[in-house]
């Protein structure tokens, strides 16, 4: 099994990018396959190596990484060769008609009702009329001449069977006036050249799959296994680059666990519950393609955020020693503690900092502080030292717990709210506590 994964390096990956590549990676994994990462950048003008760059990066991030990888324009040759054969064959042919002139064709069709499918008017022109457009300086453009009498049938493992009738599919343009390569034609010639088995994407490609599957066999190639996943909705519209999606960029500056992502994304759609993993493993282990539903799906960002809590509770520390060595943080006890109190893995390092630095404390009654601080109990705080301590202060001022619980908590930390505060005593330590309550 090999299938790929092929974004263009003109944006940013967004989430529905991700679900893709994410389903595509898995999917082999779980088969044992071999995973292909493509970039789609015949249209130089357009990609940017920083693209390419940031792809790969955001790749490695969410825990994809690739059997193979290359780049459509190192590949030139071969598709001018495959080009040159399908001319030969009479499956590709010129056109000259302009942007306007074809505008005015498909608006002329619609006033009739019929559908806007290119006429094939090209295929009439004489050598001689070809030769005036060249002279005037039209440059042709290049369609795949399609079998118009054929319906395109195949076995979705999403969708289930689906037939197209290519009687109401234009013939689709291979190459530009400035002869910079269409999607289509590459594509086709890179599935065939690598040997790609299964083909796994969102089904706006529905209509071009049955385009390309005649392509496939006009290269007299075997056609790979189709799967194309229901289109991700977020407030009503599809994400996509064009619409304002949510790239991953976006996504890490708001501090989600890459693994949060992936726990959402993978089971999103599917009759799978939605849960926390923290590792790919099982994730690999329970996939199953024919579990994708073909209604569309809707994402949430807000289920994404609740996943990211939960994520970090099921971390063990062998996993974030790293980073929680970059903020200070080497106690494995702190972590397995605060792990359960945070959103973010951010609030590591504040809360390591509201126990171990010189804070503000906020005193609100000063002769309290004073009887709060001959209260507390002698030797190393443990978890049984505040509820000891709360006795002992309530033994000498009449005040209620709640009350006293709050202005302990912004003596000691400097905020209203936090991990449980037994707990935290621990990791703030004796001598921390009498200082914050001598100020």
């Amino acid at each position: 099994m090999l299938t790929r994964f092929a974004p263009s390096p003109t944006g940013y990956l967004h989430v529905g990018n991700i679900r893709t590549a994410l389903i595509c990676w898995i999917y082999t994994r779980n088969q044992n396959g071999k995973f292909l990462l493509r970039f789609d950048d015949t249209d130089l003008q357009r990609s940017d190596a920083k693209y390419i760059d940031s792809i790969t990066q955001d790749l490695k991030w969410i825990g994809v990484d690739w059997d193979a990888s290359f780049k459509q324009s190192e590949r030139f040759e071969r598709y001018n060769e495959a080009f040159l054969q399908l001319i030969k064959e009479g499956r590709i042919y010129a056109c000259y008609e302009t942007r306007e002139e074809l505008d005015i064709k498909r608006k002329l069709q619609l006033k009739q009702g019929l559908p806007p499918v290119y006429d094939r008017s090209s295929l009439l022109l004489t050598e001689q009329k070809k030769a005036r457009y060249e002279q005037e300086g039209r440059r042709p453009h290049f369609r795949f001449k399609l079998d118009r009498n054929e319906v395109v049938q195949w076995n979705d493992e999403v969708k289930g069977e689906i037939n197209i009738a290519t009687s109401h599919i234009s013939d689709p343009v291979v190459k530009r006036e400035d002869g910079i390569y269409t999607y289509m034609l590459p594509s086709v010639i890179d599935d065939v050249d690598f040997n790609v088995t299964h083909v796994v994407r969102g089904e706006d490609h529905v209509t071009n799959t049955a385009i390309q599957i005649q392509m496939i066999q006009a290269l007299a190639a075997k056609v790979p296994i189709f799967a194309h996943l229901s289109l991700l909705h977020f407030d009503d519209s599809k994400i996509s680059k064009r619409k304002g999606g949510l790239d991953t960029k976006s996504i890490k500056e708001d501090e989600i666990e890459p693994m949060a992502l992936v726990s959402y994304l993978v089971k999103l759609g599917t009759s799978d519950p939605i849960e926390a993993h923290v590792s790919m493993q099982s994730l690999i282990s329970s996939f199953d393609i024919k579990k994708f539903s073909s209604a569309s799906a809707q994402f949430s960002l807000s289920e994404v955020y609740k996943l990211n809590s939960k994520v970090l509770q099921q971390m063990p520390f062998e996993v974030v020693k790293e980073r929680l060595n970059q903020v200070g943080v080497d106690s494995p006890e702190f972590w397995y503690f605060i792990r359960n109190n945070i959103e973010r893995f951010s609030e590591v390092a504040k809360w390591w900092q509201i126990c171990k630095s010189n804070i503000e404390p906020v005193i609100l009654d000063k002769e309290l502080a004073k009887v709060v601080l001959n209260a507390l109990p002698q030797g190393n705080c443990n978890e049984n030292t505040l509820s000891e301590w709360v006795a002992a202060i309530r033994q000498t001022v009449d005040i209620k717990a709640k009350d006293l619980f709050m202005q302990l908590r912004l003596a000691l930390t400097g905020t209203e709210i936090g991990p449980e505060l037994a707990k935290l005593l621990v990791f703030i330590g004796r001598e921390n506590i009498v200082t914050r309550l001598k100020k």
